[in-house]
């Protein structure tokens, strides 16, 4: 009898852990799986960036070739592609921090301060966001040739912050709200003013945040390719324009063209790296709890 009583609680433990173990295997599988689809990509445009003009294309694919650096140093040794690439450089750093020094203060102030029809503001800011760009490039371009900012650093510049701004003042914004306003009370009652407040306290919390919002400022300004088609022609060319001038009305050079997208990437992959820390708390921004 008590064999039976036990033989049913092994068959249900048993089962309990079948089912926790293939559970297990299928979230591995299907990880495995997604991992295979986001980085085969990658893997196709790195190996085609290395294969000889002649085997870029071939159809079926060369899966086993001998690599080579041809295709990059026909790229380094075309100063254009170097003069782009160093304008992509200066205008999307030179963005990315204008635009922290703008949005970060500015959802601060949203955050700590009663302002009047604070909703509407934040809807009206989000609104720069809602018209597709090939909605706005024109007017743009008729403001540029104006102002004369047409093909000019600065104007590109500006041009980049007017597209993440929005996006700074709305992720920071939900940051400052989760960071307790207890801690600028404490701070204020040691002697320090508001500014000193805010610097000395409430930008250290909120540095993942900051990093996180520069990060993508950094990839949407980087990628960006129509206001550089349309608002520029020499001087200020971006990179992404260059790219894409491998594609022509008759042919594509593919290994060019695989050759400079993956010099496009490596920015992207440094900056993750070296601002890797704070990028996994400032993507889950609001896990600390306001008091």
């Amino acid at each position: 009898m008590a064999t039976q009583d036990i033989e049913p609680g092994a068959s249900q433990r048993l089962d309990k852990e079948t089912r926790e173990k293939l559970v297990t295997v299928i979230r591995h599988a299907v990880l495995l799986t997604w991992s295979f689809v986001v980085l085969f990509p990658l893997y196709w445009l790195v190996s085609m960036s290395l294969k000889p003009p002649g085997q870029a294309n071939s159809l079926p694919p060369d899966w086993i070739f001998l690599p080579t650096v041809y295709n990059y140093i026909q790229l380094v040794q075309q100063s254009d592609f170097l003069a782009a690439f160093a304008n992509s450089l200066f205008m999307v750093g030179a963005s990315v921090i204008l635009v922290l020094l703008i949005g970060v203060p500015a959802a601060y102030v949203l955050s700590r301060y009663d302002i009047p029809m604070e909703r509407d503001v934040l809807v009206w800011i989000l609104s720069s966001r809602m018209l597709p760009p090939i909605a706005v490039v024109l007017p743009f371009f008729i403001i540029f040739q104006e102002l004369n900012l047409f093909d000019t650093r600065i104007g590109m510049i500006l041009m980049y912050v007017s597209i993440n701004l929005s996006l700074v003042v709305w992720v920071m914004k939900a940051f400052f709200d989760g960071i307790p306003e207890t801690l600028e009370e404490a701070a204020r009652v040691d002697g320090a003013t508001q500014f000193q407040g805010f610097r000395k306290v409430v930008l250290p919390a909120a540095k993942p945040g900051i990093f996180s919002v520069a990060i993508i400022s950094f990839i949407f300004a980087w990628i960006e390719l129509l206001f550089g088609l349309v608002l520029t022609s020499f001087k200020a060319v971006p990179v992404t324009l260059f790219v894409y001038s491998f594609i022509g009305s008759r042919s594509i050079e593919w290994s060019m063209l695989a050759a400079a997208s993956t010099a496009m990437i490596v920015p992207i992959v440094v900056f993750l790296i070296a601002v890797n820390k704070y990028l996994a708390a400032g993507l889950s921004f609001g896990v600390v709890i306001k008091e």
